[in-house]
């Protein structure tokens, strides 16, 4: 069976939000939904949900939820739970409590991210890079690619049993 639940992790500029946008468009996610304090993008007929705020700021997807979003998950989860799958990337949910909670397929999107923070404009400090690369570095992941249209390549054709 299937994990109704991914979860896609890499450290700054690997990507991740650049694969949630494409998801969005590949499975015209165009609704926007919201339970307590999780935003996402979804299509309700396949039941997919692209967890994050995308608007097209510099830091959109999962950095535009509140850092308490985890305590608004068990309530999103119960009204989603006809969905088939839940997408979410990023740092508000790469901890092993959510991990734990969620039993999520973790895809991890190798890289260091460089040119895509360069690309951005980012400023983020090298001491937050170092913390986040820690942290990527210790989810073990169940499967990994080298970048992000691979990873993208792949949660498409993963979720495909539902269009």
């Amino acid at each position: 069976m299937k994990n109704k639940n991914i979860l896609i992790v890499g450290i700054c500029g690997v990507g991740k939000t650049w694969l949630m946008k494409s998801l969005i468009e590949s499975f015209e996610c165009l609704e926007k939904g919201k339970v307590k304090l999780v935003r996402y993008s979804e299509n309700k007929e396949y039941g997919i949900n692209i967890v994050g705020n995308y608007d097209g700021s510099m830091f959109e997807g999962s950095d535009k939820l509140a850092m308490n979003v985890s305590s608004s998950l068990d309530q999103y989860m119960e009204e989603t739970s006809g969905n088939n799958y839940n997408v979410f990337e990023g740092d508000r949910f790469s901890n092993g409590k959510f991990i734990e909670k969620f039993k999520p397929l973790v895809i991890k999107v190798l890289g260091d991210g460089k040119q895509g923070r360069e690309k951005r404009g980012s400023n983020q400090t090298e001491r937050h890079l170092k913390s986040i690369t820690t942290r990527v570095g210790n989810i073990s992941a169940d499967i990994e690619f080298e970048n992000s249209t691979l990873a993208f390549e792949y949660i498409e054709n993963y979720m495909s049993d539902v269009v």
